[in-house]
């Protein structure tokens, strides 16, 4: 079976290059291409990829850090870098966990990149131990801080992450809520996503990130659907969708839901 992969460069002609070459290898399916790095993050956590064929110089976020936030995903691709600098060929990256091409791509050095992952993927074990050792590679790159940046009247706030109650998408945006009040974040649901991941929150629906420590209580209702009151000062009401019902019922520890609960919520998230 071959892997999955998608192609992000901000450059459509390198983007048409790289596919065209990856088409005559049968062991790649690629499924899905972007333009820049916040569509390669929204791309990957939508399709799940095997590989990331991630150009590092871009416009905006870089490559680097698009692959930081996408090792935190549920579940990590394996990246290979493209370059047309050659400063960036990182000996480190010649480990065997992440690969890099340099640009012209050049079918030889590309047939050893599939090569290298047919390995990984023949070997569950060896494509796990890679993806860790690709975070290791980009955590060493750069500390990390358990602040987000949020803003708020022309001000630039670092949250602690256990601060945060919930995150909303709103009107093309993210609202952060806390305790003391609400916050603009910069990037976007999936970002948020990312970043926040193995810290205890949990995408409950489409347009909500919840502090799974922050819920306070759970509201059973219709069709098998919930409702999470969370303990914020206005105690908002959250929808969870009926494709994350296991998953947060996994994570709170719930057993089957208690028919306790047949009126509508009076309120909810506003």
């Amino acid at each position: 079976m071959p892997f999955t992969a998608v192609v992000v460069d901000d450059e459509p002609l390198a983007r048409d290059e790289l596919k065209y070459l990856l088409s005559a290898h049968k062991e790649c399916q690629v499924i899905g291409e972007a333009e820049d790095a916040r569509g390669a993050l929204e791309l990957v956590a939508r399709q799940h990829p095997d590989v990331v064929f991630l150009d590092i110089e871009m416009r905006g976020m870089s490559g680097f850090d698009a692959a930081r936030q996408m090792i935190n995903f549920p579940h990590p691709p394996l990246v290979v870098f493209a370059t047309a600098y050659n400063e960036y060929a990182v000996k480190a990256f010649e480990l065997g966990a992440v690969d890099y091409l340099l640009k012209p791509f050049e079918d030889e050095r590309l047939a050893k990149t599939i090569e290298r992952i047919e390995n990984l993927k023949r070997h569950s074990g060896d494509w796990a131990q890679a993806v860790e050792r690709v975070a290791g590679l980009l955590e060493a790159r750069k500390p990390r801080v358990r602040k987000l940046p949020v803003e708020k009247n022309g001000e630039i706030k670092l949250l602690d992450y256990q601060d945060v109650i919930f995150g909303r998408a709103k009107d093309g945006g993210v609202q952060v809520f806390t305790g003391s009040g609400s916050y603009t974040y910069t990037g976007s649901m999936t970002e948020l996503e990312g970043r926040l991941n193995g810290e205890g929150f949990l995408r409950v629906h489409k347009s909500f990130l919840v502090n799974l420590n922050r819920v306070e209580g759970v509201l059973p209702w219709f069709k098998g659907t919930y409702w999470l009151v969370m303990n914020d000062p206005k105690r908002t009401q959250v929808p969870v969708s009926k494709n994350q019902v296991k998953e947060l019922k996994s994570a709170l520890g719930l057993e089957c839901s208690p028919e306790i609960c047949r009126q509508k919520p009076e309120a909810r998230a506003n």
